[in-house]
């Protein structure tokens, strides 16, 4: 047998190692994905379907659309999350593409996408109604375009970089990342730089733009106020701290692990210090690395999410996959060093995964909670300067927030269904988060509020004024226990006696709900937040 023929049974073997690996990670999560009920954010944008827009107080359309699509099969938590499965299947196939491309080898291809599947944050995303799920696509789409365009420079492949770019905006405003990271691969080398003088970058930009337009248009009729909420949101106006730099650091070791983020550091040092750099290799860093920098300098002066690097894995794995597999094909123990790296990062990955499953599904937290908090216990009988852990409370486990909404919801459609005028009662909360989650289980005609002044998708959603004269529900929960006072202004006449709700998950408490009846709605707004 010739190496060639070798070669080729290699290509074929990882080939359809691919193959396997994608299907069976797409079933794993189609098994998943209707463990539990739909997350806060989830929720939210699930309502996005009942309203059709091109944008919404804090994203661009593409999730609402993939939303709308995927009730069309049904209303069950199920398929609002099989959309972001799909798009995940998706993303990895044109990732498979790209590293092929870049790298020209299935198994390097292949081990690009499998590092990918162990990043903890990345098989959230991949089984939750996000914006991510369509950004990924567009994401992948457009890098593997622009590196076509790059290498023919073909008109068509610039206007398809263009369009997938555009994609990416309405997907979610990450997407203006991209074009930062071709230039900077552009401009970074004698080979690429005389496209900064060529008009097709710059027809892509504009092909881009028009199909993010009619957002823009949106905005603009509203004042600006997604662009607006985006820019104080994370737009790092606050001031250097200790402990923003350690809630960044943390978010990121949470989100990806520590052992997968300290070797994709190294990885990327070590890429960084190859001279020449391949082309192939500058085109994945600079699709990656610069996601990196943006948002962890923006978390050093403001508030990011840990979510928000997610799309710099895309082309991160890429050279994971590349200088991985370089170093473990040298003799020696630096080779040895690499796998046990290697192995340690993808073990600890899964076990991430498997066990925030395993949390989702069974409620452990609290059993876990308990020993830890017995174990501060005994440290302060001997270093009284350690503190002692307050007493377990059902909100501190964070996957009670995706149980028993859709019971909480047919309960307060009973209640709504005693009131005097039914058809004339609104349901509202103190957050748009619980009055997002009961809204996704309750009847499409049932008026959802938040009478906050500050500006929100539910100002763009309920009009106060037009419901003067209503009656309305108060849903108050454990987690963000206000009570009824604060809205008394708001209404003729509050009923001081609620009715509870206790939502038991497996023997104990989730969440308990107090609901007040409300009368007269004066059609104003709250000044206080």
């Amino acid at each position: 047998m010739t190496d060639g023929d070798i070669q080729r049974l290699e290509q074929t073997r990882y080939r359809r190692l691919f193959w396997l690996l994608a299907v069976g990670v797409t079933l794993f999560r189609l098994a998943a994905i209707g463990m539990v009920g739909l997350s806060t954010d989830e929720s939210h944008y699930a309502l996005y379907a009942r309203h059709p827009a091109w944008g919404y107080f804090d994203h661009p359309p593409m999730v609402g659309l993939l939303a709308a699509l995927m009730t069309l099969a049904g209303g069950h938590v199920f398929f609002f999350r099989l959309g972001p499965v799909l798009c995940a299947l998706l993303s990895i196939i044109v990732l498979r593409t790209l590293a092929l491309e870049l790298l020209g080898s299935e198994k390097r291809a292949f081990w690009s996408v499998a590092w990918l599947t162990v990043i903890p944050v990345q098989h959230l995303l991949a089984i939750a109604l996000l914006p991510d799920a369509t950004l990924n696509v567009f994401w992948c789409a457009a890098l593997l375009a622009a590196w076509r365009a790059f290498r023919d420079g073909k008109w068509s492949l610039w206007i398809m970089t263009g369009l997938f770019f555009g994609g990416a905006l309405l997907s979610k405003y990450h997407g203006a990342l991209l074009p930062l990271c071709l230039f900077g691969y552009a401009a970074t080398s004698r080979q690429t730089r005389h496209w900064l003088w060529s008009p097709k970058p710059y027809a892509a930009g504009l092909a881009g733009f028009l199909v993010f337009l009619p957002n823009v248009v949106w905005n603009y009729r509203r004042d600006w106020i997604s662009y607006a909420y985006q820019l104080h949101h994370g737009g790092g106006s606050g001031r250097f701290t200790v402990g923003k730099l350690l809630e960044t650091a943390g978010g990121q070791l949470v989100a990806a692990s520590p052992v997968i983020l300290a070797l994709f550091a190294i990885v990327c040092a070590v890429a960084v210090a190859q001279r020449p750099a391949a082309p192939a290799l500058r085109f994945a860093l600079w699709a990656s690395v610069p996601v990196f920098v943006f948002f962890c300098a923006m978390g050093l002066f403001g508030k990011i999410l840990p979510h928000w690097t997610a799309v710099g894995w895309w082309g991160g794995v890429i050279v994971m996959a590349d200088v991985l597999a370089r170093r473990l094909a040298a003799q020696g123990r630096a080779a040895v060093c690499w796998r046990r790296w290697a192995l340690a990062s993808g073990a600890v990955g899964v076990g991430m995964i498997l066990l925030v499953q395993a949390a989702m599904a069974w409620p452990i937290v609290e059993p876990c909670y308990r020993v830890a908090r017995a174990a501060t216990f005994r440290l302060n009988a001997r270093f009284q300067s350690v503190p002692t852990m307050p007493t377990f409370k059902s909100k501190f486990d964070l996957t009670n927030d995706m149980y028993g909404w859709d019971q909480a919801a047919h309960w307060v459609e009973g209640i709504r269904g005693a009131m005097p005028d039914p058809a004339r009662t609104f349901v509202f909360a103190h957050r748009f988060y619980t009055t997002s989650q009961l809204g996704v289980h309750m009847e499409r005609r049932t008026h959802l509020a938040s009478l906050h002044r500050k500006p929100g998708q539910y100002r763009l959603w309920f009009d106060a004024p037009a419901h003067e004269g209503w009656d309305a529900l108060f849903v108050d929960d454990d987690r963000w226990r206000q009570g009824p006072d604060r809205y008394r202004p708001l209404f003729m006449n509050i009923n001081r006696k609620p009715m509870r709700l206790t939502v038991w998950r497996k023997g104990a408490v989730a969440r308990v709900f107090d609901v007040y009846r409300c009368y007269g709605y004066r059609g104003k707004l709250e000044d206080a937040e």
